[in-house]
C-alpha cells in the first residue's frame, strides 16, 4: 500500500511538472509575440500578449515570477509611451488614464522610479489641461485641474502658477497670494517665478488704484506695499503709496515711498515730486517742500505746485 502511494505521488509530480513546463512555454510564447508586436508598433495588441503572459506565469508561483515581472514591465512601459503620444496629441484625459495604468503596473513590479515618472507626467498633463480650460475662461474647472496636478507632484510650481492666473481672474486675493508664494518657493531660477511676481505686483497695484478711487487710503497704501513686495521696480506702486500715505498724514512713509519712486521712475517724475512736496510740507520741512514743488514740471499738478510755492509757502 505504501509502495502504491509513493508511485502515485511520483506520477502526479511528473504530470504537474509537465504541465508547469508547458504553461511556462505558453507564457514565453505570449511574451515573444508581445515583443514582435511592439517592434511592429502595435502597442495595444502587444499589451494583450504581455497580459496573457503575466496571467499564465502568475499561476505558476515562483517558477513564473520572473517572466511575469518582465511582462508587466513591458506593459508599464507601453502605457507610458501611449500616454506621451496622447499628451502630444492634446488628448489629456486619455493620457492621464494611460499614465495611471503605467503607474499601476510599476507599483506591482516594485519600480518606484517609474511610478514617480508616471506621476510627473500626470501632473504635467493636468497642468496642460488646466491651461486649456483657462483659455476657454472656465476658471473654476481650470483651478480643479491645477489642484489635481498637485496631488501627483506637490512641488510643481507651474501648477501653482496656473492656480494664480485663475485666482487673478476670479479675484480670490488670499488664494492668489498663497499660490504665488508657492511658485517662488519651488520655482528656483525658472522664468515662471518672475511671471508670478509680476502677476502679484500688477494685481495688488490694481487693488491699490481701486482703493484710491474709493478714498480708502490706508487700504490703498497697504495694497501698494504688497505690490512693491512682488515688483519693487514699478514706480506707479511707489506713487500710489506716497499719495495714499499723504492722505492719512503718514508723512515719513510718504517721503520714503516718493524717494524710492524717484529712483525707479525713468520718465516724468513730476507726480512723484508733487507727493514728496506734500509730505515735506505736512511734516513742516518747508524748504525741502519748496524744492520738491519746484521740480514739478509737467502733468496735472503743475498749477497746484506753483500755488503751494507762491501762495501758501511763499518760497524764495
Amino acid at each position: 500500500m505504501k509502495k502504491l502511494t509513493i508511485v502515485l505521488t511520483a506520477f502526479f509530480l511528473v504530470i504537474s511538472m509537465g504541465l508547469s513546463a508547458q504553461d511556462l512555454n505558453d507564457a514565453g510564447k505570449s511574451y515573444n509575440k508581445g515583443l514582435e508586436l511592439t517592434k511592429e508598433n502595435k502597442p495595444m495588441e502587444a499589451i494583450e500578449e504581455y497580459r496573457e503572459c503575466a496571467e499564465i506565469a502568475g499561476e505558476l508561483g515562483d517558477v513564473g515570477e520572473g517572466l511575469k515581472t518582465k511582462a508587466e514591465t513591458q506593459i508599464s512601459s507601453l502605457y507610458m509611451k501611449l500616454g506621451i503620444d496622447a499628451y502630444k496629441a492634446k488628448g489629456y484625459d486619455t493620457a492621464i488614464s494611460l499614465f495611471l495604468l503605467s503607474a499601476e503596473y510599476s507599483i506591482a513590479i516594485g519600480k518606484p522610479e517609474v511610478t514617480a515618472k508616471a506621476d510627473n507626467y500626470i501632473a504635467t498633463t493636468y497642468v496642460a489641461k488646466g491651461n486649456g480650460l483657462y483659455k476657454e475662461k472656465k476658471y473654476e474647472d481650470a483651478i480643479t485641474s491645477f489642484t489635481k496636478a498637485l496631488e501627483y507632484n506637490p512641488e510643481f510650481f507651474k501648477a501653482y502658477y496656473g492656480q494664480a492666473i485663475c485666482y487673478n481672474k476670479t479675484e480670490q486675493t488670499e488664494e492668489l497670494e498663497a499660490a504665488i508664494k508657492k511658485v517662488i518657493e519651488f520655482g528656483g531660477e525658472d522664468k515662471t517665478v518672475e511671471k508670478a511676481k509680476r502677476l502679484g505686483g500688477t494685481y495688488f497695484l490694481n487693488l491699490s488704484g481701486t482703493a484710491i478711487q474709493k478714498e480708502s487710503y490706508r487700504e490703498a497704501a497697504m495694497m501698494a506695499k504688497k505690490s512693491i513686495e512682488y515688483n519693487y521696480l514699478n514706480p506707479t506702486a511707489y506713487y500710489y503709496q506716497a499719495l495714499s500715505c499723504n492722505n492719512f498724514e503718514s508723512w515719513d512713509e510718504a517721503i520714503k515711498a516718493a524717494e524710492f519712486g524717484l529712483k525707479t521712475e525713468q520718465e516724468d517724475k513730476s507726480n512723484m515730486y508733487f507727493e514728496l512736496g506734500r509730505a515735506y510740507e505736512g511734516k513742516g520741512e518747508l524748504e525741502k517742500a519748496c524744492k520738491a514743488y519746484a521740480d514739478v514740471s509737467g502733468g496735472p499738478n503743475v498749477e497746484a505746485a506753483k500755488y503751494q510755492r507762491n501762495t501758501v509757502l511763499k518760497c524764495n
